[in-house]
């Protein structure tokens, strides 16, 4: 509350109570006593809007919501009531029946302020004298240092961060380092505790020279028997050769008999068993032959023993 500050009459008899002294007097006295008035009203009226409200009290007068109560009853509407009632909720008890000579107007402009904020303005405004303008000027004020403020504070995180970052890094290759460092330290202390070694002499002149002839021979030897294997392989596919052509020879000049005597049954005679038994002959000589050359140039144990085996049971049936 406001003290009144009220001037007593002079004391000293000499001094004359006029008229307008007594007016002056009475006037003071009324202003202030309403002032104390205006303040503990405008409290009283902020605090019974919210108790109405959260109690909704106003339906026991017949109203179905806030807002029509207030327009009817208080004569304020609802944008008004609310700033009111934000001014009891956001405001210290004991601020408001101190402040409310100030104004809603102001004392609105300080419910968005936080209690810190709030200390500063009363402190360093004059929030009496001060017009709702020059507050909201000075409110933005402190929003804009406040921001910048923030800013500079974000602005050192950033900086703050971005040097943990390099201090990590720094520390990341500096472990590398001494990893490596302790690395070669060891290399160096396993190649120091190694015994020393002999070194070994290189083979003399002649021993290269042994060494050179050796691998001529061995090389010449390989060649010389890839050319024999190569020779006998030609040598054999060229009797293969031949005894087919013979064959064929042999097979075309039977046909060729069998065929005119098949023409002339009556005439010809019964074809020789042993011109028939040539021709046999001369495909199983072929056939044998072939075999013989394939089992040679294609060595293998299962088929050389399925040839034998072939051999002998077919000797077993010219024998029986």
């Amino acid at each position: 509350m406001i003290e009144t500050g009220m001037r007593t009459p002079p004391a000293d008899a000499s001094l004359a109570v006029t008229e307008q002294y007594t007016e002056a007097y009475n006037l003071n006295v009324k202003i202030h006593t309403s002032m104390q008035a205006i303040q503990q009203n405008l409290y009283d009226m902020c605090s019974a809007l919210k108790k109405m409200r959260d109690g909704k009290l106003y339906k026991e007068l017949g109203y179905q919501n806030f807002e029509d109560y207030c327009e009817n009853e208080a004569g304020i509407g609802r944008r008004h009531a609310y700033k009111y009632i934000a001014i009891i909720e956001k405001l210290p008890a004991d601020f408001v029946p101190s402040m409310a000579h100030i104004g809603m107007a102001k004392l609105e402009l300080l419910t968005a302020l936080t209690d810190d904020q709030r200390s500063e303005i009363a402190e360093n405004v004059d929030l009496e004298s001060t017009t709702v303008r020059e507050l909201k000027e000075r409110i933005a004020q402190l929003a804009a240092d406040r921001d910048a403020y923030a800013a500079d504070r974000q602005r050192e995180g950033i900086r703050a961060d971005r040097l943990a970052r390099e201090a990590m890094e720094k520390d990341a290759q500096i472990s590398s380092l001494t990893a490596k460092v302790s690395e070669q330290t060891e290399r160096i202390d396993e190649l120091e505790s190694r015994p020393v070694e002999v070194a070994v002499p290189e083979p003399s002149h002649e021993v290269q020279n042994l060494q050179d002839a050796m691998r001529r021979i061995n090389l010449e030897h390989e060649q010389w028997s890839a050319k024999m294997q190569d020779d006998h392989i030609k040598h054999v596919q060229e009797i293969n050769r031949q005894h087919r052509a013979e064959t064929d020879a042999l097979r075309a000049e039977y046909e060729e008999r069998l065929a005119s005597a098949q023409a002339s049954p009556t005439e010809a005679p019964e074809p020789d068993s042993k011109e028939i038994f040539k021709a046999y002959l001369a495909n199983a000589i072929d056939a044998a032959k072939r075999m013989t050359a394939f089992l040679a140039a294609h060595p293998n144990e299962a088929c050389r023993a399925q040839a034998e085996k072939f051999f002998q049971t077919m000797i077993g049936e010219v024998s029986t």
